[in-house]
């Protein structure tokens, strides 16, 4: 089997074995999956704007026509040398993960497949079908915690020739984490209005990183899964009309709930209590009530059946955009109501 725990797919992209043909990255944080496919599609030495060279294919076109990426794997380069395919957006298609089955047991001469996907289950078929693969390596990536989001905050503060006090750290950690390469950019903007002083203070945090916006998206998440109906509309109505697109508050939402499954099971499997699974978390203090709320409300079978109404009403958003603000506006409310509903039953 080939595949690489969440600890050890840093080491693997530092010095890359390219003879497996075939990457999958997946995980339920988009920007650290497409950071780290970037990199290793740059340690490949192909250009990804070399027409002639790279391609990048939708793996929702690819399941209506799936025999173009076994065209696009088994081409050669016109003017010679290595050849790079990407895959974006890769999930539960079955086309696609039929397709990586039969080709993560070839060995594609100077040809790299980089598939990119969301968080994948054990029993998801591409990810399956990639770990069974001889020539492919599944790379799990998961939300920045601990020492990776220091060494990254460290990396920025290092290109800057900066340096950070412990409350500012604590206080970007804080505001950090949702997205690697949101993330990345806010330690970058933070930089740069700190460039030329001593070091970056708590100060300096609070007026560079975050904005409104993003305040209000957390709010309007915890609202949504922790049952707060009554208030969340508001909530909606401010994003929407402030410019958040409707897709953020998707994913945002996605995220959580993936989140909630895994902290959930210690919970149920393991007998964790849900403070300290809370803790094992580290929430920032404001939404600290609301995981709480959440965790002990739902459910693995509740949280797993939300998982997928939340997932479809993302593809219907994706094939009739007219109606995003309304799918999105109803997948939001539905989620609160059956908090709600859930909290009810448990007070029984």
């Amino acid at each position: 089997m080939a595949q690489k725990k969440a600890g050890e797919v840093e080491a693997f992209l530092t010095r890359p074995d390219f003879a497996y043909s075939l990457a999958l990255f997946y995980g339920p944080d988009a920007g650290l999956v497409s950071e780290r496919s970037a990199k290793l599609a740059k340690a490949f030495g192909v250009d990804p704007s070399d027409p002639f060279s790279a391609v990048t294919l939708s793996a929702d076109e690819l399941e209506k026509d799936i025999g173009r990426l076994f065209d696009e794997a088994r081409t050669l380069s016109l003017l010679g040398g290595k050849r790079l395919v990407r895959v974006r957006g890769a999930g539960a298609g079955r086309q696609l993960a039929e397709a990586v089955g039969a080709l993560a047991g070839e060995r594609l001469a100077d040809t790299l497949i980089i598939i990119e996907a969301g968080d994948l289950k054990k029993s998801a078929a591409l990810r399956a079908n990639a770990e069974r693969g001889r020539h492919a390596m599944a790379l799990p990536c998961y939300q920045d915690e601990g020492r990776a989001l220091d060494q990254m905050i460290d990396e920025e503060l290092s290109a800057a020739g900066l340096s950070m006090d412990r409350e500012a750290r604590d206080a970007l950690k804080a505001r950090l984490g949702a997205d690697r390469i949101a993330s990345r950019g806010e330690v970058a903007k933070l930089c740069l209005y700190a460039l030329g002083a001593p070091t970056v203070t708590e100060d300096d945090v609070a007026a560079v990183v975050g904005d409104v916006s993003a305040d209000t998206l957390d709010e309007a998440i915890d609202a949504a899964v922790s049952g707060e109906v009554r208030r969340l509309p508001h909530l909606i109505d401010r994003l929407t009309t402030s410019g958040t697109p409707t897709f953020q508050l998707h994913q945002a939402l996605l995220r959580y709930f993936q989140q909630l499954q895994a902290l959930r099971e210690g919970v149920e499997r393991r007998g964790e209590p849900v403070s300290r699974a809370v803790e094992r978390r580290r929430p920032h203090f404001r939404r600290r009530p609301a995981m709480e709320t959440a965790l002990s409300a739902w459910t693995l079978s509740a949280i797993d059946a939300r998982l997928q109404a939340i997932e479809a009403d993302i593809l219907m958003s994706r094939k009739d955009a007219a109606l995003s603000l309304t799918i999105t506006h109803r997948t939001l409310m539905d989620s609160a109501v059956e908090a709600a509903r859930l909290k009810a039953r448990g007070r029984r």
